[in-house]
């Protein structure tokens, strides 16, 4: 008997991209870097919406990541930083101006690349940063850390999705479903090294909070920011009807839109550098 055709995929159902981008553009390039245990497609529609405005966009897959477990289990924060250093390498040889976006740990990333990069790095957008986990996170995994190496071989189960508010967004966000906990571990590592040194981000900023944010919490980490962010060219944005992950989520739209007018300045900064 011979077997049924099979059936082209539905319009309706969307691509599910994982993979790094790069997307053609002049005068001021984009450096998006996904958060931990996510993937390139939390990042891919913002980029999509940079490129139409005619900016450079290269979305950076960290090391590690959209892959099994197992891979995440083995990175650490300095093998997701050397991804990132990657990206900015692949950006420079086009001479523009370069801004990089980070979401949740790859905001925390992208502030570190712009304090260790310095004029290299002209902006920087940090979007639902993870300077700070939640409470709880944080105490069970100062729990997990003290069993030392046996930490490493411990998963946590995840059977309720991202933190996304939208039902569709969260339905077909791709999802680790076992997180290794040395993972979130590595990020409380990252953060407490950045934040001792976020005095030293003088660039322009931009920075994207969600106040119904359970994964970090808006408040600890904008208090935090406010007050150690050493640049004095800053602007914050509170969002009312999303979660953590809002470059997917319900006011994509607005974050998109204000990413854009923020990396947009620094093409108009360099075209009159050209012309003067």
């Amino acid at each position: 008997m011979t077997p049924p055709a099979e059936e082209p995929p539905s319009p309706d159902i969307p691509v599910i991209d994982k993979s790094e981008f790069f997307f053609p553009g002049e005068g001021v390039s984009a450096l998006l870097v996904h958060g931990l245990s996510g993937t390139p497609y939390e990042m891919r529609w913002l980029g999509e919406q940079l490129a139409a405005a005619g900016i450079r966009v290269r979305g950076v897959r960290l090391n590690g990541h959209a892959g099994s477990p197992e891979d995440l289990g083995t990175s650490t924060y300095d093998n997701w930083y050397e991804s990132v250093v990657q990206g900015l390498e692949d950006l420079r040889r086009y001479g523009d101006p370069n801004v990089v976006v980070g979401l949740s740990a790859g905001a925390v990333l992208a502030a570190r690349l712009a304090v260790d990069q310095g004029e290299a790095i002209a902006g920087v957008a940090m979007l639902a940063p993870a300077f700070f986990l939640s409470w709880t996170a944080t105490i069970a995994l100062g729990a997990v850390r003290k069993l030392g190496s046996l930490a490493n071989y411990l998963y946590l189960r995840n059977d309720s999705g991202s933190d996304i508010h939208d039902a569709a967004a969260r339905g077909i966000h791709p999802t680790m479903r076992l997180l290794p906990l040395s993972a979130p571990i590595n990020l409380l590592d990252l953060s407490k090294i950045v934040r001792r040194r976020l005095e030293r981000l003088t660039q322009p900023a931009l920075v994207i909070y969600s106040r119904q944010d359970h994964t970090c919490p808006m408040g600890r980490n904008r208090t935090f920011v406010t007050r150690h962010l050493g640049t004095a060219e800053r602007r914050e944005v509170v969002l009312e009807e999303s979660y953590h992950v809002i470059t997917v989520d319900n006011e994509k739209q607005q974050v998109a839109a204000e990413v854009r007018t923020f990396v947009e300045q620094f093409r108009v900064q360099s075209k009159r550098r050209a012309v003067g």
